[in-house]
């Protein structure tokens, strides 16, 4: 798990998800499964706890990994489309 505090910090979780094109999944809003490199699965999780943008992967890592950032776009994009 980790929290989002600036750009810099998830922009190079952004650029290795571009260079890899994991394949994302929707569960539910909030939600997500991503492939990873390996055929891996990962659950990726978004919620908010008090101020804060709280993000949840299973994937051992205490920065933005790249299965968070491909889940990112899809959730930011599902929200924009509901008006969150």
């Amino acid at each position: 798990m980790f929290i989002l505090r600036n750009k810099q910090q998830i922009n190079k979780a952004i650029g290795n998800a571009k260079a890899l094109h994991p394949h994302v999944r929707m569960v539910e809003f909030g939600e997500y499964e991503v492939s990873g490199t390996i055929g891996n699965t990962y659950s990726v999780l978004f919620y908010r706890s008090a101020c804060e943008k709280i993000v949840d992967c299973n994937y051992p890592s205490r920065v933005p990994c790249k299965h968070s950032a491909a889940a990112l776009a899809l959730h930011v994009h599902i929200a924009a489309r509901r008006g969150h």
